[in-house]
């Protein structure tokens, strides 16, 4: 495979890579989010990797779950803006649809979050950004780490709870424009060989639209930590309850019937459309030091996840529904999982490895409402899904010198079953079950040309199941009778180091995507396979002054090259992604930030068609921390400050238009 002639190009950056071997942790002066690169963390190897850990400290506190501030570090991540964060929509290197995240696998203090990571990677639930600590993203399908999925793996890492915890705590509230009310709260502490932390997070708003664009979501996370000797017991307890309104999309033309864009950007097209979820989640987590060179980590957790829907019938892109009834659907996910991994170091070496166990039970409900609003009526489908797999993997870092090489594999065991049990109008119910055994290969190098920096590469497998939805329809949707699973493998090549002023990142990268899922008429089909290819380019500039510089670009050349789609680009694959921008810190009393992201025409669907065409755009956000006495912390912010009209997502529905200039201010005191 040939790339492009590596092109160092410092676009500022604040972020955080693996750390050099013969580096502790290092802290020059003002500490921006590059603090330090780790070749291994517990059981876990990085060393070859593209590995980014962005801390939210360094920026001021996010009072909702803003993923554009949140990931202004992290090159190529682009995101599609929900106005009423009712889900996160998270999408890489052109690898496809970023609705509900399906192509990343999300997840929190290593745990997946997705209804289901196999048959339905949907991520109606992410973590409140206010309540982590950091965000960690690693490329190229997971490296083999968590799992398959394509686009890596994005791991949201808590506050931390430390051994003899002091006593401390918050309560903080905000509010702004479109009603906007959040509430930040934690309290910590210890007692004996425990410690405890416990964290609640609401946000509440009405939306831009004035109709059924209202929401809340309360987020609730309590832990508790047990310290013996060479173990400590992690417990903990996650809930999530939300109800987002769906106010609908806007057409891009105006004609008899549609909502048009750029007219008012306040009305509702669906008056009556609502989502629901609530999702609970008891972990433990095992982590015991064997010895000097090696040590365990076990974690059990169960979860209960429901997902409720009523959409009214009819209507089509931006317009208004026709229909006198509604579509209801209620899924529930019922899942036990089991994740064992463990780290020897030997010499030079280390070797990692782990099994992941993992079940889930998904009935699917949907119901024929005789009324635009109602919240039950006849069932007319009803069917229970299964996944059940086995994982393992492996990996090795071999140290030669400077030189470190880790090839790895991982093996996955999927069993899915779908027993349909009613459908309406009847016909043949369906009963199907699938099994795949797939092994997954990776392999990463670096070469360390001084204790500031290296040249590292990449070689990652994914896989991308076929989900529920494409192996059986629940619609009368036909599925080909020769679908194939897709396969991805990833190739990356870079440079990056660290000094006390300077934190650069430059790589190049090309990723082959073969039997790509797609719809063709009615028929659910492999539509072909596809390229995309560039460069991921970042730095960072600390010190100067109080301030510290950030900025990345990535420059992305996606096709489709075989196929039904040959030469299309793929959908929210732009030419361009950059961000950059500014951040004071005055010895922690004040911290002001200035972000910013541009992005440049690309296409919201695979087809390149004229409605799915998202403009360029440029978007700019400014925050602000400040410390009025010791326990006061007043912060503000005023986000898309320079108030551009413009969208990042359109669905079926139609046009999403992104919140206009909107502003926040509240306070939190902490003890």
């Amino acid at each position: 495979m040939r790339f492009l002639i590596l092109t160092l190009f410092f676009s500022l950056s604040l972020w955080a890579q693996d750390e050099l071997q013969k580096v502790e942790v290092i802290e020059y002066g003002t500490p921006g989010v590059s603090e330090f690169w780790e070749e291994n963390k517990q059981t876990q190897i990085y060393s070859g990797k593209k590995n980014t850990v962005t801390s939210l400290k360094e920026i001021p506190q996010l009072q909702t779950n803003n993923y554009r501030q949140a990931t202004s570090q992290t090159p190529g991540l682009l995101i599609s803006e929900v106005p009423n964060e009712s889900l996160a929509a998270l999408t890489y290197r052109g690898l496809g649809d970023p609705h509900e995240s399906y192509n990343i696998l999300m997840l929190q203090d290593g745990i997946p979050v997705a209804a289901d990571m196999y048959g339905y990677p949907a991520h109606y639930f992410s973590p409140a950004l206010p309540m982590m600590d950091r965000v960690q993203f690693i490329r190229g399908g997971a490296s083999l780490l968590y799992g398959p999925q394509p686009g890596g793996a994005l791991n949201y890492i808590s506050n931390p709870i430390q051994k003899n915890q002091p006593t401390s705590g918050k309560v903080g509230f905000s509010g702004g424009s479109y009603n906007l009310l959040t509430t930040n709260n934690a309290i910590y502490g210890h007692k004996d060989n425990r410690s405890y932390g416990v964290e609640y997070h609401r946000r509440q708003g009405d939306g831009i639209q004035r109709q059924n664009a209202d929401f809340y979501a309360d987020y609730l996370q309590a832990r508790q930590h047990y310290y013996l000797d060479d173990t400590v017991l992690k417990i903990s307890f996650n809930g999530y309850n939300s109800d987002h309104g769906n106010p609908g999309g806007f057409s891009k033309n105006e004609s008899l019937g549609t909502n048009p864009y750029g007219d008012d950007q306040r009305r509702a097209s669906r008056k009556h459309d609502r989502l629901k979820v609530s999702r609970a989640q008891l972990a433990g987590v095992l982590e015991r030091k064997i010895d000097a060179t090696s040590q365990l980590s076990l974690s059990l957790w169960g979860t209960a996840y429901r997902r409720y829907s009523k959409t009214q019938d009819g209507g089509g892109f931006g317009t208004f529904p026709t229909g006198s009834t509604n579509t209801i659907v209620t899924q529930n996910y019922y899942g036990y999982n089991v994740d064992l991994r463990y780290l020897k170091n030997y010499g030079s070496n280390t070797l990692s490895a782990g099994y992941l166990n993992y079940n889930l039970l998904s009935p699917y409900v949907g119901e024929s409402g005789e009324a635009v609003d109602s919240n039950h009526g006849e069932v007319t489908k009803r069917f229970e899904r299964v996944t059940r797999t086995n994982s393992i993997y492996v990996e090795n870092r071999f140290g030669f010198g400077n030189f470190l090489i880790t090839p790895g594999v991982r093996v996955e065991n999927i069993r899915q079953t779908i027993d349909e049990r009613k459908r309406n109008p009847a016909t043949d119910l369906r009963y199907e079950d699938n099994t795949v055994n797939v092994p997954l290969f990776g392999i990463g190098s670096s070469y360390h040309l001084s204790d500031e920096s290296q040249i590292y590469a990449n070689i990652s497998e994914a896989y991308k199941p076929v989900t529920y939805a494409e192996s059986v329809p629940v619609t009368t949707t036909a599925i080909s009778e020769d679908i194939d699973p897709s396969k991805i493998i990833t190739y990356e090549l870079g440079y990056r180091g660290q000094s006390q002023k300077l934190n650069w990142d430059a790589s190049v990268f090309f990723i082959r995507y073969e039997n790509k899922f797609g719809q063709v008429g009615n028929v659910y089909q492999n539509t072909g396979a596809g390229e995309s290819k560039g460069l991921d380019l970042s730095a960072e500039l600390k010190g100067i002054g109080d301030f510290n510089l950030f900025g990345n670009v990535e420059i992305l050349n996606a096709k489709f090259t075989q196929g039904t789609l040959k030469d299309k680009t793929p959908q929210y694959a732009p030419n361009t992604l950059t961000r950059t921008g500014i951040i004071y810190n005055k010895e922690n009393k004040i911290k002001a930030a200035l972000m910013g992201v541009m992005v440049s025409r690309h296409f919201g669907d695979d087809g390149n068609t004229d409605n799915f065409e998202i403009p360029s755009y440029v978007v700019f956000d400014a925050t602000m921390d400040y410390k009025l006495k010791e326990n006061w912390l007043l912060n503000g912010g005023i986000n898309n400050l320079l108030d551009r009209q413009y969208y990042s997502r359109v669905r079926s529905d139609g046009i999403a238009w992104a919140m206009g200039r909107n502003v926040y201010l509240g306070g939190t005191y902490q003890f």
